[in-house]
């Protein structure tokens, strides 16, 4: 399946499943967060559902519209995540989340940049310090895309999350990448607690 038209991730909107067994590095992620074994093994154990609504609205004079992601999570059994409304401007929100507890969170959608071989890139400011060559590395790879490459503008979606309350802080890039197996919905996370880090590659098929 590909995305509409090429739009990349302005066309996330409808259902989507994480694919466990392509996934990497999330309990490692989890770990470091300070989610316990017990609820790590639940979510390793559980089908994750991820429900995404995207949209926009215009300020008071109508003049200017932002646009917002709404993005939902269950996990089989009932366990149903808090819905995040994010604001994509890059403006701080604070979230409780149902695992986490209360975080604050920055997102925006960036652009990308085409390489040689095709494969496209996003072009962001990254805000984690600790082992920033890495991370960079890790967050800006290119990756094999559908979306169409004459405009570029808004080719990823970057967060950048902090925990009030455990000290961790998470930046991650989502992506629609060109697989084997399709079109899936990818998340590279990077997670920072002191100078301890830790990676995770996550993907999601649309159902």
């Amino acid at each position: 399946m590909t995305s509409p038209g090429g739009a990349g991730v302005l066309n996330l909107g409808g259902n989507w499943v994480m694919d466990k067994a392509k996934s990497t590095g999330l309990d490692a992620v989890l770990t470091l967060q300070g989610i316990g074994w017990l609820t790590r093994k639940a979510v390793t154990a559980s089908t994750v559902n991820l429900k995404i609504t995207q949209g926009s609205h215009a300020d008071t004079d109508g003049v200017e519209s932002t646009e917002w992601i709404t993005l939902e999570q269950v996990l089989t059994g009932g366990l149903r995540g808090a819905p995040e409304v994010r604001s994509l401007s890059w403006a701080d929100f604070k979230h409780d989340d149902t695992l986490f507890g209360p975080v604050i969170v920055r997102s925006h959608y960036v652009p990308g940049a085409k390489k040689p071989d095709g494969r496209i890139y996003p072009v962001l400011e990254v805000q984690t310090q600790v082992d920033r060559f890495n991370i960079e590395s890790w967050l800006t790879a290119a990756v094999i895309t559908d979306q169409k490459t004459d405009n570029l503008e808004k080719a990823f979606m970057h967060d950048y999350i902090c925990s009030v309350s455990t000290g961790w802080t998470a930046e991650q890039v989502w992506a629609l990448e060109t697989t084997e197996e399709g079109t899936l919905l990818t998340r590279k996370v990077a997670v920072v607690k002191g100078f301890s880090t830790e990676t995770a590659h996550v993907f999601y098929k649309r159902q």
